[in-house]
């Protein structure tokens, strides 16, 4: 495990890492060593003097010069690396100093790697300041072996100082920015090297947790726990609060955090440590001496690879089968080599490992970083080492199935497929030019849109809903995209298209990726609806192989051939839904379908930002740039700023309405909540940056109107179930599945003997790579995630956490699943009317009542929802809001769920932040949102459809990018960065 910390002070670290070295029952170590090419350039070798330890700290070099100013100069950082706790009791309590020796080796691997890809500083090139790699590091490197609580904790300090050396051979301050963002990945790289060499010194290995961690075999969590004081002493001061929050613990950490002295009798130390041990049951002498013992015979690479994979070490072509099947070897993956035959063992293994880790990846984006692919290969579990992985990456490079990104987005990587998606996505687009339906005549369309707008609404169009709603009528184009800020009002544009167009008999459908959208939709435009999915799983035959793909293309023509299609809130469609869609409208010859939302919100979970792809490569659009939503000052120009990236403005707007609570945001929106009158409650929003905050403030709220007595008398306990959010290829690690946890089996997987049905998870062997299922009725079935298959993209199976909640009477909830036939739609919201002895009575957001019996599945498929976060939020619209965020949500705090929270609402906004001037810089620093695989390699430009009319087409790299999507538009200059 691998924490990251500011140096503060040189000269009480310089104190600090000297003290407490490691030293067991008569094993002595020197005080420290240096490390590192930089140590070496100035002449500091061996054993770490602590005068010029601290003197370098200061950022004074042996050679009498300095870096930076006395008064301003950061000392350093401290990559603290901590063997798993089984680790550290068989190597200091059982007396196997080889597993220190193996850690210390594998801590010096990712170091060096460290220093070759991460060690950066600013200096000026041609006239700007640049960052730039230096690749080297100046590190001193210090060995404990005791945690504050005087428990065996082998870790090792790499106090990195603030020095570098730069290409022109001038010293300067260490730009640490990657160091502390790769932090999960250097752990990963040093458990992979650790395993290598502890697996060589006859151990095996564990189950694996996070960012690559395992614990040593055979060690239960109780035994472990028995060793893990301070733990326990975080437990029992949480236990004592309030709330069980991730604030909470990190409070009862510093509450109880004692100071850490000298271990003073070392001798006495590790013998209370071993007397532990034995009333514990731990026999780790005879745990040591039968790793000693299978040193005789080590396994091979083979047998080891076939280990981790959960397969039979059986010689030649057999291993190769089986290695098939437990790593999903199929000849359709591209990411796999088409031979294994010459491959080593570590090779084949890095194959597999890349190929998992891109299927991983390739679910979620379009383009990730390059380095994500090295974590998410080296926490497969299989048995590679960064040096192997990263020559498998540079292989699939080199056959073009990996394209690395150009320019600023060098370090982001995509695929050949990702890329050949959103090519197909342009190329029906541009099938679509001029095949499309004129509704009404380009000269007719105007009075009869403005005269339709009238009588509806009463309302007259602005300019940019009258351009939408003559594109949506007239143009020859069959697939256009109508892009609106939030607020533009678009529902008051499509309400009359969709009357003038059903007026001549034609048909109009509304689409939305959500339940909740398609309700909005429906009851706002009057457009009948449905979600996305459900229109793809009707036509799914008519895209695939079908033998009768032409009966069913016919049977399509006659139902929805020249209607109009409307897809609302378009930006949150992925890449592979998008497909289908313009490839249905094509095939079926649809006048119209027409993309509406805004590209700069919320994208879809999965990968792709077709949207934005559409309209960066020239599709045809009309742009809605007016937030008529908008009434009070504040909301109005923090909506703006935020819609063009300008957080300083928006957040300047704002700063009446923003309220510091750090450590307690959760409990402070709540709060001001509930202060509010129950009739302005019910136009006042809470809004969460995400689940965790999501969930606080939906408790706060509760308790808070119970205390009131608002709610109940009435109350039953529920174990609800909270899915737990995983790729498909996740689903296939045997590491994801935890006793105790429900798994969802949507499809029946027959060759497992597993039927349609809920289990729950009784037991995981990690060795065998089998997780055991007890079924309704008591029945038992074993099966191998690893041979799971998704197909065409859907889930054979879904995993939840079972979680504890109390609904009470009038209690406000939202259902997690569908119930198509009662009316229970997933996001939507109801309300708890009367909990009986037999039954629980809910009212739906339509006002249907319906009668649930306790034991209806859907009481396991709701939650609180007093609050939202961003992705349930987008689309709707509330007068007034209170927004919590806190900076520790890093990924979920960015200027994409800003922007869909500011502009929600009509009059107000009070933002609750942990520290505000941290917030804004974490927005600036963070646009959010995806990435194309075309905007990755810069091809977008090239990708622009003819006809589009912009720039000139003879050489389209000099076309100017589109300004209304463009995410860098706009954005605060002193927060400028690359993405």
């Amino acid at each position: 495990m691998l924490s990251v910390a500011s140096v503060r002070s040189a000269k009480g670290a310089s104190a600090y890492f000297a003290a407490d070295n490691y030293y067991t029952a008569g094993v002595d170590a020197p005080a420290g060593e240096w490390f590192g090419k930089g140590a070496e350039a100035l002449g500091l070798t061996g054993e770490v003097d602590q005068q010029r330890f601290e003197a370098l700290l200061k950022g004074e070099l042996p050679d009498g010069s300095r870096v930076g100013t006395p008064d301003r100069h950061r000392a350093g950082i401290d990559l603290t690396f901590s063997l798993p706790k089984s680790w550290s009791l068989l190597a200091l309590v059982g007396g196997d100093r080889r597993i220190v020796d193996a850690y210390r080796e594998a801590v010096r691997d990712t170091l060096r790697w460290a220093e070759r890809n991460a060690a950066e500083t600013r200096m000026e090139v041609r006239g700007r300041e640049r960052v730039v790699s230096t690749g080297n590091l100046v590190t001193a490197l210090f060995e404990h072996d005791t945690s504050r609580a005087k428990d065996p904790q082998a870790h090792i300090h790499a106090v990195i100082a603030n020095v570098t050396q730069g290409p022109d051979g001038k010293w300067r301050a260490l730009h640490n920015e990657k160091l502390w963002s790769l932090n999960t990945l250097l752990n990963s790289i040093a458990m992979a090297s650790f395993r290598e060499r502890v697996e060589a010194l006859g151990y095996d290995v564990g189950d694996r947790s996070k960012h690559g961690n395992f614990e040593a075999a055979g060690f239960t969590r109780n035994a472990l726990m028995a060793y893990s004081t301070r733990r326990q002493q975080i437990l029992a001061k949480v236990a004592e609060m309030t709330t069980r929050s991730p604030a909470a613990y990190d409070a009862a950490t510093l509450m109880t955090r004692p100071r850490k002295e000298p271990a003073g009798d070392r001798v006495a130390l590790v013998e209370a440590w071993r007397a532990s041990a034995a009333e514990a049951g731990l026999d780790l002498p005879a745990r040591v001496a039968e790793a000693t013992a299978r040193m005789a015979a080590p396994p091979s690479p083979w047998e080891r690879l076939a280990s981790a994979a959960g397969a039979v070490a059986e010689r030649g072509r057999a291993l190769f089968e089986r290695l098939g099947e437990r790593l999903g070897l199929a000849s359709s993956d591209p990411y796999l080599p088409r031979s294994m035959q010459g491959m080593s063992a570590l090779a084949v293994g890095a194959a597999h490992a890349v190929a998992s880790a891109l299927r991983h990846l390739e679910q979620r984006e379009a383009a990730f970083l390059r380095t994500d692919i090295l974590k998410a290969a080296l926490d497969t579990g299989l048995p590679v080492t960064i040096d192997t992985v990263e020559s498998r990456v540079a292989t699939l490079e080199r056959s073009r199935q990996l394209v690395r990104g150009d320019g600023r987005r060098g370090s982001m990587m995509t695929t050949a497929q990702a890329l050949d998606v959103e090519r197909r996505i342009l190329s029906e687009v541009d099938i679509g030019r001029g095949s499309g339906r004129a509704f009404v005549s380009a000269d007719g369309a105007p009075s009869l849109l403005a005269e339709a707008a009238r009588e509806r609404s009463g309302i007259t169009l602005n300019p940019g809903q009258s351009a939408a709603g003559l594109m949506l009528l007239a143009s020859p184009d069959r697939i256009i995209a109508i892009q609106g800020v939030a607020g533009a009002g678009k529902s008051s544009v499509l309400a009359p298209v969709a009357e003038i167009i059903t007026r001549d008999a034609g048909r109009v459908l509304g689409l939305a990726v959500q339940n909740t959208l398609v309700q909005m939709l429906q009851r706002e435009t009057g457009i009948p609806s449905m979600t996305v999915a459900r229109f793809l799983k009707a036509h799914e035959r008519l895209l695939g192989d079908a033998p009768d793909r032409a009966a069913l293309a016919a049977a399509a023509r006659r139902d929805l051939g020249g209607a109009a299609i409307l897809v609302d809130e378009a930006s949150m469609l992925s890449n592979t839904d998008q497909e289908k869609l313009v490839r249905l409208a094509n095939l079926i010859g649809v006048g119209r379908m027409a993309f509406v939302g805004d590209a700069r919100q919320l994208g879809a979970v999965d990968a792709g930002k077709p949207f934005s792809v559409m309209q960066q490569a020239g599709a045809p659009t009309a742009q809605m740039s007016e937030n008529l939503r908008a009434r009070g000052d504040a909301i109005r120009t923090a909506a703006a700023a935020a819609q063009i990236g300008a957080v300083d403005r928006a957040m300047e707007a704002l700063r009446p309405f923003t309220v510091e609570a750090p450590g307690r945001g959760s409990q402070e929106a709540a709060e001001r909540w509930l202060a509010l009158p129950p009739e302005e409650r019910a136009s006042t929003a809470i809004y969460a940056s995400g689940r965790r905050l999501r969930g606080e403030v939906n408790r706060a709220v509760q308790d808070g109107l119970l205390a009131r007595g608002e709610i109940g008398p009435g109350s039953i306990k529920l174990q609800v179930l909270d899915r737990v959010s995983l790729t498909n290829e996740e689903l296939r690690y045997v590491q994801s599945y935890q006793p105790g946890q429900v798994v969802e089996i949507a499809q029946a997987q027959r060759g497992q003997r597993l039927p349609r049905a809920k289990a729950t998870v009784e037991r995981v062997d990690g060795k065998r790579g089998t997780v055991t299922l007890r079924l309704s009725g008591g029945r038992e079935r074993t099966f191998r995630p690893a041979k799971l298959r998704a197909r065409d993209g859907e889930t054979p199976i879904q995993l939840y956490e079972r979680k504890e909640l109390e609904l009470r009477e009038k209690d406000r909830i939202r259902w997690t699943a569908n119930d198509h036939d009662r009316g229970l739609f997933n996001a939507d919201q109801a309300r708890v009317l009367a909990i009986g002895t037999r039954r629980v009575t809910v009212e739906t957001s339509l006002g249907v009542r319906v009668a649930l019996p306790r034991d209806d599945p859907m009481l396991q498929r709701l939650d609180l929802a007093y609050a939202l976060n961003a992705h349930m939020a987008q689309g709707l619209t509330s007068d007034r809001g209170i927004a919590v965020m806190e900076t520790r949500d890093t990924k979920l705090v960015n200027q994409q769920t800003f922007l869909v929270t500011v502009t929600r609402l009509r009059d107000a906004l009070t933002l609750v932040v942990d520290r505000a001037g941290n917030l804004e810089r974490q927005l600036a620093r963070n646009p959010g949102g995806k990435t194309s695989a075309l905007e990755t390699t810069g091809d977008i430009r090239e990708a622009r459809l003819p006809g589009s009319g912009r720039g000139d087409q003879a050489n389209p790299r000099r076309l100017p990018p589109e300004k209304a999507i463009d995410p860098d538009q706009g954005r605060s200059k002193p927060y400028e960065i690359g993405i």
